[in-house]
């Protein structure tokens, strides 16, 4: 009986992974730093750069400092929102090891 329980409960956790991770790509956060725009989803998957012409007058290391920056920023935005999904994913579930 107990098995079946956790059965279900395993299905059902399976479903909202999977509804979780298409929210998660479907939510893009942007970011600008230095003039350097990125767009990344809540997966962390980066979807676009753009780096202003002006910048790229400037010197290489400096341009490369400013872009991983950019992308740290956006990356650490991206992480928040996959966080707070996770978290109401995991509300009120009673989980093995969490709970």
């Amino acid at each position: 009986m107990e098995l079946f329980k956790m059965a279900k409960e395993a299905m059902t956790m399976r479903s909202k992974l999977s509804e979780m991770d298409k929210k998660l790509k479907a939510q893009v956060v942007e970011v600008e730093y230095k003039g350097i725009k990125i767009r990344v989803n809540a997966k962390n998957e980066f979807l676009s750069l753009d780096i202003p012409e002006d910048l790229l007058k400037e010197k290489k290391d400096k341009i490369e400092k400013f872009i991983l920056s950019a992308f740290d920023e956006a990356s650490k935005k991206a992480h928040v929102v996959m966080a707070e999904e996770a978290k109401k994913l995991t509300d009120g579930m009673k989980i093995p090891g969490l709970n």
